[in-house]
């Protein structure tokens, strides 16, 4: 005997935007990074270098000098989904069936804020290690393998320059990268160095240790601040979990580490319902991503053996 279920509304999780928004851009990284909405396939970057060369205004005649260069830099994506299913008859047997609803027309997921939230939490974590160590040739990683990261990125380009990592002394690491910086990348706005949350803990205990991260006034409960600046510069320090494993840094001004992403068309979807046909609560996510540095000859990198 078939049961009609024409009349029963399907459950979807309506909170779709807002879910997707936190998934996609959540990661620490991915909010610093300069957000380029609108991307869904290969997307260039489309650039202007501007060179001024003053001539001689005491005579006359037109002396040429000087030169508007447009050049591109493009942002290749990658399409990361994530297919899962739920069952809620497999907490039957557990603490957890008080929450559990199986008649007919009472399906609502059991903790669905708390499935959700982990949900949303391990994309924003797992596309924050992918925005720094994705490379599209790591065929046995499918959390790495969908797009180039800025580690990959960096080293397929010519930089600036590239320093040595210091694993032994973050001060001294970020220091060189200060001194190697061109003078050009100060003027294009607030300028950033990006090290991993291991390093990050350990630079600001060298900052204590050297005094240059005081703790007075009798206060003890001092949280670690969020970023911190290179003592004596405007260069801002972020330590971020992309890094972690990673013995390299990153600094540049802040808006030429870019992060590409839709959030405007229908390639981005995060969605849940309850399958009829399947009998468990189904979540879809899909949506793209993609990283680039706009201007490789703007940023210092360093790493071992530099």
């Amino acid at each position: 005997m078939a049961i009609d279920v024409s009349k029963l509304t399907a459950y979807t999780e309506e909170h779709r935007l807002p879910l997707l928004r936190n998934a996609v851009i959540g990661s620490k990284t991915a909010k610093l990074f300069n957000l380029q909405t609108g991307v869904r396939g290969a997307t260039a970057l489309n650039l202007l270098d501007t060179t001024i060369q003053f001539g001689d205004g005491s005579a006359c005649g037109w002396n040429e000098a000087g030169k508007s260069s447009l050049s591109q830099r493009v942002i290749t994506p990658g399409y990361p989904k994530v297919n899962m299913s739920l069952c809620d008859k497999q907490l039957l047997k557990y603490w957890t069936n008080y929450e559990v609803r199986v008649a007919a027309g009472q399906k609502t997921l059991p903790f669905e804020e708390d499935f959700m939230n982990g949900i949303v939490e391990g994309v924003a974590a797992t596309l924050e290690k992918a925005i720094w160590q994705g490379d599209t040739a790591k065929a046995s990683e499918p959390n790495l393998n969908k797009f180039d990261g800025i580690v990959k990125i960096a080293g397929a380009a010519t930089v600036a320059a590239t320093t040595t990592y210091n694993a032994a002394s973050i001060s001294t690491t970020l220091n060189a990268m200060y001194a190697a910086l061109p003078s050009a990348a100060f003027s294009k706005g607030e300028v950033v160095a990006y090290i991993s949350d291991a390093d990050y803990r350990k630079y600001i205990q060298e900052l204590i240790a050297n005094g240059n991260l005081v703790i007075t006034n009798g206060v003890n409960d001092i949280a670690m601040p969020e970023s911190v600046l290179i003592p004596g510069t405007n260069v801002r320090v972020y330590g971020v979990a992309g890094l972690d494993g990673v013995q390299k840094a990153y600094m540049s001004y802040k808006d030429n580490f870019v992060f590409g992403t839709d959030l405007e068309g229908d390639e981005e979807k995060f969605e849940m319902w309850y399958s009829q046909d399947n009998r468990e609560f189904r979540v879809a996510i899909e949506f793209v991503a993609g990283v680039q540095i706009a201007f490789p000859d703007m940023l210092v990198v360093a790493q071992v053996g530099a």
